[in-house]
């Protein structure tokens, strides 16, 4: 458990501790529960149910998709991790994405500057769709890009100059 996971479940424990004070659980004054409620909340809700920021950002991503057969309908903002979302996979050790694999999926629209937020992106495969527009220069951000595969797609323009500062990109 994460220093932050503990003092959140330390703070959780004393507000119900404060609640039972006096076995008067259920004889609070309704701003009491509202209070409680509104509190409760908040807590919870920002570490229990929120998507990680690489799941944002893939969010982000399929907004600029046209995605037409809807395989990317299990890419839900409910979800607290995208690593079992169609395509994706992350790494073992953070849950950060390590890859995206969404070849021959009809896809349209562009790839968003978004993907440079994906620091630990290692693989970027989005061939044989129908993906237009420039590849954004945000790429170069993913420093531990290894493949990149764009063939096949109706892109302008060439292969951003900065990309070819990724070290690690070896598949292109």
């Amino acid at each position: 458990m994460s220093s932050g996971d503990w003092l959140l479940q330390e703070i959780c424990n004393l507000w119900i501790q404060f609640l039972k004070v006096g076995g008067k659980i259920f004889k609070m004054g309704p701003f009491i529960w509202v209070f409680s409620f509104i509190l409760a909340a908040t807590l919870l809700s920002h570490r229990c149910f929120s998507l990680t920021e690489d799941g944002l950002t893939l969010l982000e991503i399929k907004s600029t998709l046209n995605d037409t057969k809807d395989v990317l309908s299990n890419w839900n903002p409910s979800d607290e991790s995208p690593c079992k979302w169609t395509g994706i996979s992350c790494h073992p050790e953070d849950s950060r994405v390590s890859s995206i694999n969404l070849p021959f999926m009809q896809l349209g629209g562009i790839i968003s500057p978004s993907i440079g937020k994906l620091s630990r992106l290692q693989r970027l495969a989005l061939h044989q769709n129908g993906l237009h527009g420039y590849i954004p220069n945000e790429l170069a951000n993913c420093s531990e890009l290894r493949a990149l595969y764009l063939r096949a797609n109706y892109l302008q323009g060439g292969i951003p100059s900065n990309v070819g500062n990724l070290s690690y990109l070896t598949i292109l």
